[in-house]
C-alpha cells in the first residue's frame, strides 16, 4: 500500500510540474508575440515585388497546338 502511495503523490507532483511549466510557456509565447508586434510596427520586413514571370495566353496556346500537331503526327506514323 505504500508503493501505491509514493506512485500517485510522484505522478501528482509530475503532472504539476509539466502543469506549471505549460502555463509558463504560455505565457512567455504570448509576451514574445507582444514584442514581436511592437517591433514590427518600426522596422517592417520590405515586400519584395513579384516579378511577371508567366507567359502572355496566345503563346500558351500555341505550345498546346504545338504539342497536338507533334503527337497527331507521331500517331500517323505509326499506324
Amino acid at each position: 500500500m505504500e508503493n501505491l502511495n509514493i506512485g500517485i503523490t510522484l505522478m501528482v507532483i509530475g503532472m504539476a510540474a509539466v502543469f506549471v511549466f505549460l502555463g509558463f510557456m504560455i505565457v512567455a509565447m504570448n509576451f514574445t508575440a507582444k514584442i514581436v508586434s511592437i517591433i514590427n510596427k518600426y522596422f517592417p520586413e520590405p515586400i519584395p515585388e513579384e516579378k511577371n514571370t508567366r507567359k502572355k495566353k496566345q503563346d500558351d496556346e500555341s505550345e498546346i497546338a504545338l504539342a497536338i500537331a507533334v503527337a497527331m503526327r507521331e500517331r500517323v506514323k505509326v499506324i
